[in-house]
């Protein structure tokens, strides 16, 4: 979890955490507020990087994520995990401190790690005060646990919140949990306003998501994000070919583990209510890449179901079996994860420091770099840029200006995903205008892998990219 965290790019998001904790706490308050999340990540990631810590800047934030990561196996431990005898619990914990999923996003400078943990803690905590309603001590950690998920993040929070509200409350009856409801609210008052205005932005979520589809159909896109996400959190998001034929097996297990007597019905219930809720708010706000990283905190309980569902199984050989094989995922992925292969999103794995030394290297002041923003994550690159190189953000609008820019320019440095969504061919148009009369060099960087090619030809796209990122200069002849 610790070990080269700086392995892979700054992507966006990250991008926005580590600008913000740079701030005092007042201005984060300010800034998060003008954002989409609640304050409390961004204020403990803003003392935890005051301390004396062996990282800096990107990789200290993300060991704060690792931090949680690890906090999060303690407690799915000592509250989930032991409850279920010790074949099942060492399974449990297992599965989930291995998980590539987990490898990937609890290496992360977001609030995904510390979601998990909150949650495991709320929902325990939860969970004891139904079997004991009478317990003010299990009330008021309750109360206290939840509140600290809704001002970490609303989506957990929310989706808790609904399932208990349509389930949880009839083993505390209508008084308690009455209280419980009212009190939360009062005690989310300093943020009310704030969650107001992050409803009204999430109700106009399709008008900025429909631009990332991938299919283009609304019905195909929600099979694309299920998929997506059942892969990820079984298998990962870096695996071979092959790890795909273990996501049903390890699908079908957690069912079976699920409708064990050792997990109460109504509690169940109450998890699937949160789980639907937690993924119909995640898939109107995102494109499907970014649905497992919304729902990690649904990992732990994927992994106590499918090691509950395993011990369900009549045949030893065949426990040993699919444990056998879901190891040799698990290693697969690990070993491609930190060989920067193989990624559904590759995104995540893009080349965004490759290219940057490029660029510092060759580009001179008298250049220009044009960069798709439509589906390469411009603002990064920027980050790793030099400066000297004047740059400029393909997008609406602009399209002169990077005319006149390329015009005047010696060599013209062109960064672009080699699948173009870009509206009525921008991208690609300001790139043979800009290039024409020119001598143009095309280097591709990040290949798919042979599955994905595969995938691509079976889907029917024409010409199929051979890589997901290319860098283009186009030089000026001299005369």
């Amino acid at each position: 979890m610790f070990w080269t965290l700086d392995l892979l790019p700054v992507w966006t998001d990250e991008l926005f955490t580590l600008t913000t904790v740079a701030e005092p706490i007042p201005e984060i308050i300010h800034v998060v507020k003008r954002d989409i999340h609640p304050p409390l990540y961004y204020i403990l990631l803003h003392e935890w990087a005051k301390l004396p810590l062996p990282w800096t800047g990107i990789a200290a934030l993300r060991a704060f994520s690792g931090f949680w990561a690890l906090l999060a196996t303690l407690v799915f431990d000592r509250l989930w995990a032991r409850q279920h005898g010790p074949t099942a619990r060492w399974l449990a914990v297992t599965l989930f401190a291995l998980s590539p999923c987990l490898l990937l996003y609890g290496r992360m400078a977001r609030s995904y790690s510390m979601q998990v943990t909150v949650v495991l803690l709320a929902l325990g905590l939860l969970k004891r005060w139904m079997r004991e309603p009478g317990s003010a001590v299990f009330a008021l950690a309750s109360y206290a646990a939840i509140l600290v998920v809704l001002y970490t993040h609303y989506l957990p929070g929310a989706a808790i919140l609904a399932g208990f509200a349509l389930i949880g409350w009839r083993s505390l009856g209508e008084f308690r949990a009455g209280l419980f409801l009212v009190g939360l609210a009062l005690g989310y008052t300093p943020w009310l306003v704030t969650l107001a205005g992050a409803l009204r932005r999430w109700e106009t979520a399709p008008n900025f998501s429909s631009s990332y589809t991938l299919t283009g159909n609304g019905a195909l896109e929600q099979v694309l994000k299920l998929a997506f996400g059942a892969v990820s959190l079984t298998i990962g998001e870096s695996f071979s070919a092959w790890s795909l034929v273990l996501v049903p097996v390890i699908i079908g297990l957690a069912y079976l583990g699920l409708r064990t007597p050792s997990i109460s019905p109504r509690f169940r219930t109450m998890l699937g209510v949160s789980a639907v809720i937690g993924y119909l708010g995640v898939s109107r706000w995102v494109s499907y890449p970014f649905i497992p990283a919304r729902l990690l905190w649904l990992l732990p309980f994927l992994c106590l179901a499918v090691a509950l569902g395993l011990g369900g199984l009549r045949t030893t050989a065949l426990q040993r079996g699919i444990i056998v094989c879901v190891s040799l995922s698990y290693l697969t992925s690990t070993v491609l994860y930190f060989r920067r292969e193989n990624f559904l999103n590759l995104g995540y794995a893009a080349p965004l420091t490759e290219i940057a030394a490029t660029l510092n290297r060759d580009a001179g002041g008298r250049d220009v770099i044009l960069v798709d923003s439509f589906n390469t994550d411009f603002q990064a690159l920027r980050m790793y840029l030099s400066g000297r190189t004047p740059m400029l953000a393909l997008d609406r609008g602009v399209e002169e200006q990077a005319r006149s820019s390329a015009s005047r320019a010696q060599t013209v440095w062109i960064v672009r995903n080699t699948r173009d969504i870009s509206p009525g061919g921008l991208t690609p148009r300001v790139w043979h205008e800009s290039c024409a009369g020119r001598s143009e060099t095309d280097r591709l960087l990040e290949p798919y892998a042979p599955w994905q090619l595969l995938a691509m030809r079976w889907a029917g796209l024409n010409p199929v990219p051979t890589h997901f990122y290319q860098l283009t200069s186009c030089t000026k002849e001299k005369k």
